[in-house]
């Protein structure tokens, strides 16, 4: 008799933990909204007014802005991490200018409620996102990056025009992407990419390669992440909202200077003012929640 007591007292302890389980509440998820911002010198961005000056004392204007942002990540006061995608599953998100919808990005409703204290992204593409031929339709298409220069895609095209130092007008394109280490006589290497006649090759629109074109030795990723504070609670059935800041004048100061007189309006072939570019990146970016 003892015996099965025990066994009914078992059995009854088990089936009551079980049904705790089944009822334990499920956690609580909802969507997050990025709001992207362009501005220079703490104003919102007017496009085409040659009213800014760079550290360089460079006048110039913008007239667009094209990039990629991705592997957007929200990190929780744990130290743990939550991957922003948008309905489809999508990690790599457009932001254009001339765009506005593209200027603000809903994620997906599976963000759990709760404190998070950073948001993280990849300023660009990497490696296994930046395949060519990705996107067959416009506009993202449109970023493609010239298979003779790494292929894949922009991670971004901040277009202007400022003043020289013949006081002319002139277009600048400052492009972002992978960059390239070119061939050099008697420099010794194992590996070389010759692409040969440039007539063969799609280029970018205001570009014009040479007519051979100069030897790759290596491709360099020039993608960088950004990590920035932000004091976020994320709650059920609200917006949820993060505005994300891009500082345009930083791309041209911060751990370097940048002169348009020095580069010129094209550097897709020139790492080292790419490379300002990037090193520079690392201020551009701010990120603040709003509260509604």
């Amino acid at each position: 008799m003892k015996a099965r007591i025990l066994f009914i007292s078992v059995v009854t302890l088990f089936l009551l933990q079980a049904c705790e389980k089944k009822e334990k509440s499920p956690v609580e998820t909802a969507s997050v909204s990025l709001d992207i911002k362009h501005q220079v010198d703490g104003n919102n961005l007017q496009p085409d007014a040659m009213i800014y000056t760079n550290e360089a004392g460079n006048r110039y204007l913008i007239t667009n802005i094209q990039w990629f942002l991705s592997d957007i990540e929200l990190i929780n006061s744990d130290g743990n991490s939550m991957a922003l995608t948008d309905n489809l599953g999508n990690r790599v998100f457009y932001v254009d200018t001339d765009l506005p919808a593209s200027e603000t990005i809903i994620s997906s409703p599976n963000i759990p409620t709760g404190s998070y204290q950073a948001i993280r992204f990849t300023f660009g593409l990497d490696e296994q996102s930046n395949q060519s031929h990705r996107f067959v339709n416009p506009p993202e298409s449109f970023m493609f990056w010239p298979e003779y220069l790494g292929g894949g895609y922009h991670y971004m095209k901040l277009n202007g025009k400022w003043i020289d130092q013949q006081g002319h007008m002139a277009p600048f394109n400052f492009h972002l992407g992978i960059g390239q280490e070119y061939f050099e006589e008697g420099k010794s290497t194992n590996e070389l990419y010759d692409f040969g006649k440039s007539i063969g090759y799609a280029h970018c629109e205001g570009y014009q390669p040479p007519h051979k074109l100069n030897p790759v030795v290596a491709f360099i990723q020039n993608y960088f992440e950004v990590t920035l504070p932000v004091s976020l609670i994320v709650r059920p059935d609200e917006s949820n909202e993060i505005e994300l800041l891009m500082q345009i004048e930083n791309w041209f100061k911060g751990e370097a200077i940048y002169d348009h007189d020095q580069w010129g309006g094209s550097i897709m072939q020139k790492q080292e003012a790419m490379e300002i570019g990037i090193r520079n990146g690392i201020h551009v970016f701010k990120a603040k929640a709003v509260s509604k």
